[in-house]
């Protein structure tokens, strides 16, 4: 099964302060050591995860650079390029503001990883998130089985 993750998974996994973080743990033993799973990791995330407040944590990054190394070694780790996606998910910030019904605000890192989800290229079978409302809407439509808090 090929398992995208969001960066609030990412950032709850690798902060042992975050309220999220024992069950983060938890779902990655379960979903890559203990199985076969693919981890998808689209580049974005890493932009948004690896951020300054991050890199400055050495025990974090040093975590995150053996779990990508781990699967890296196992052909289980996949790095989705967004090059064709951000071009497209950045005038959707801007065309949000003018529909009417309401602005949806997401990020650009968000909307990039909602157009990776509904492409049919990348055949993903789940998203780990903690931020479902995000989500759910392009997890239904492409029937991608979504992951959160609640396992």
């Amino acid at each position: 099964m090929k398992v995208c993750v969001d960066a609030c998974f990412l950032l709850a996994l690798y902060d042992p302060r975050d309220g999220l973080h024992g069950v983060a743990k938890a779902l990655f033993e379960k979903l890559f050591d203990s199985t076969a799973h693919e981890l998808v990791v689209p580049w974005p995330l890493l932009y948004e995860t690896v951020s300054t407040r991050m890199a400055r944590r050495s025990a974090s990054m040093g975590l995150l650079e053996r779990d990508l190394k781990r699967l890296r070694q196992r052909n289980r780790l996949s790095m989705l390029f967004d090059r064709k996606m951000r071009e497209q998910a950045l005038p959707e910030c801007f065309e949000e503001l003018t529909k009417d019904g309401g602005y949806r605000a997401l990020s650009l890192v968000d909307r990039v990883v909602r157009l990776m989800l509904l492409s049919r290229s990348h055949r993903l079978h789940a998203l780990v998130t903690f931020n479902r409302g995000d989500f759910e809407d392009v997890c239904r439509q492409r029937k991608i089985q979504l992951i959160d808090q609640q396992g």
